[in-house]
């Protein structure tokens, strides 16, 4: 466990190489912690893109760790950390 925040992430809306573009759920899901894109710059989160289970098997999320940033072409983009996307298990 990271510690931080969950954030919804699409993983369907990959812009840059580790910038994923922040969709409705991702920003319903600042305004739930009180805060907008631009409040949560540089923040830490976790960014949850769902169920990525395979039946019969420990039932698991995919997810990163990354922050907020502003890209000039594409807007409020969820960037992963150097460990980029990973599968935790479901709590």
């Amino acid at each position: 466990m990271s510690g931080f925040p969950d954030i919804f992430c699409d993983l369907n809306a990959q812009m840059t190489a580790r910038g994923y573009l922040l969709t409705a759920g991702s920003h319903q899901d600042l305004a739930n912690l009180g805060l907008t894109a631009e409040t949560a710059l540089g923040m830490q989160f976790t960014f949850n893109g769902g169920d990525d289970s395979v039946e019969g098997e420990e039932a698991v999320e995919i997810v990163f760790n990354g922050t907020i940033e502003r890209d000039e072409r594409y807007g409020y983009l969820a960037v992963s950390d150097s460990r980029g996307v990973y599968r935790r298990p479901k709590a």
